[in-house]
């Protein structure tokens, strides 16, 4: 797949194509309330899927074009089509009213840059570009999705304008375009242009890759850029020398609106809820131990600290309102792979109520694995009886929506977003 993007996007002869990767959050979620606390995050390209948001820009004659693709799996090949294109809204105004439309992530990347760098507004209102986008991070699937699709429009206008690390196209109050200012713009581009709660930590991740272990002392309140520490970003795969993680993702093909749920705990845990703070305080404390379980290579003992942070977060999603946890569908995912001797530990990545699940199993046996969980759930979706006698308290209509899984095999993105 991820040739068959390439050859199309190079094919069109554009001056400069990005790619974003998807992102998973080994222990969480601390996602918008992650101020004063660390948490280990790895980015990731699927082996099959590539999991990641493409972008391109291109010079053309006629007026700015905005197209939107999308790739469909045929017999022997992959093809790539345009779904969705219109004439690229260019000043201040057009693309504010842009960003309740269909393509808010692109329009609202161009918003922030326009109020991040004084010189871009003006480079972009004089060029005639094309625009395309691609995502094969499936919607609203906990892998940071929307973030990879805004940091790649970020990334990708900084360097076609030739504003990343350009210090002499700034003013005195404003920031060189580099991958940190770019996470804090994507961030400050949900969070505050398109008001969807959201944290730090998927931004830095996609933005800067690998598996990291990042630091966001300081950084509660979401202060403008300048007003309140960079998240400090360990890039802990190249100090362990450590390739690959043996993790499988499973997608539950259950739609999740990650802002609503952030949103819904960050006002409880600014509230000062105790039993919320107890419940994160344990949580950053199983996150600083699980480096030394990750710098070991010890996956069992990594897996039982998975299998807390699941525990702990089921009780903070019920303590908020949420009757099944982390979700109906991530709960039932969870416990049909745990109970292969196989697998360490399975658990949410995202903000849950959908989304997806990976699950951390023994690195010689990661096929065996993989198929097993398939044939676990296929067990469950056709055999009702199983399925009730499994989950006594589940309604039963949901093994409809467990015929929408994908799985996805992984590894370390360890570039974060980049120019092909």
């Amino acid at each position: 797949m991820l040739k068959s993007i390439k050859d199309f996007f190079f094919s069109l002869k554009p001056e400069i194509v990005i790619q974003a990767p998807a992102r998973i959050n080994l222990i969480n979620p601390l996602d918008a309330v992650e101020g004063d606390y660390w948490m280990p995050s790895v980015a990731i390209n699927g082996l099959n899927n590539p999991l990641s948001a493409f972008f391109y820009i291109k010079k053309i004659e006629k007026e700015s074009q905005l197209k939107v693709f999308t790739v469909k799996k045929l017999k022997y090949r992959y093809s790539l089509e345009v779904i969705y294109e219109e004439f690229l809204s260019k000043n201040k105004n057009e693309i504010r009213n842009k960003l309740k439309g269909q393509n808010k992530l692109i329009y609202a990347s161009i918003y922030r840059f326009i109020k991040t760098n004084s010189y871009f507004e003006e480079i972009f209102l004089n060029s005639n570009v094309e625009i395309g986008l691609l995502t094969t991070i499936p919607k609203q699937s906990g892998l940071g999705g929307s973030a990879a699709i805004i940091i790649a429009v970020l990334f990708g206008f900084a360097k076609y304008f030739d504003l990343y690390n350009n210090f002499e196209k700034l003013n005195d109050n404003e920031f060189p375009i580099n991958k940190d200012i770019i996470a804090e713009m994507a961030t400050k581009t949900e969070d505050e242009d398109l008001k969807i709660t959201s944290g730090y930590g998927d931004r830095y991740v996609i933005s800067r890759g690998g598996l990291s272990f990042c630091s966001y002392y300081g950084k509660l309140y979401h202060k403008d850029i300048g007003k309140e520490p960079l998240a400090i970003y360990d890039r802990i795969n190249e100090v362990y020398e450590l390739d690959n993680l043996p993790l499988i993702v499973c997608y539950s093909g259950v739609y999740h609106e990650s802002g609503d749920i952030h949103g819904k705990l960050r006002k409880i845990y600014l509230q000062k809820n105790s039993f919320i703070l107890n419940n994160y305080k344990e949580l950053a404390e199983i996150a600083w131990q699980s480096r030394f379980a990750i710098m070991k290579r010890d996956w069992r003992l990594l897996g039982k600290y998975f299998k807390e942070n699941t525990r702990i977060m089921n009780q903070v999603m019920k303590e908020v309102g949420y009757k099944y946890g982390i979700g109906l569908v991530n709960n039932i995912l969870i416990k049909i792979i745990e109970e292969n001797p196989d697998v360490y530990a399975a658990k949410l990545t995202g903000a849950g109520g959908g989304g997806s699940v990976f699950a951390l199993v023994n690195p010689n046996r990661i096929e065996p694995v993989l198929c097993y969980w398939r044939s676990k759930l296929n067990e469950i979706i056709t055999n009702k009886e199983q399925f009730t006698s499994m989950f006594p308290s589940y309604p039963l209509e949901i093994t409809n929506t467990l015929k929408k899984t994908q799985f996805f095999q992984i590894k370390i993105d360890k570039d974060g977003v980049k120019k092909l």
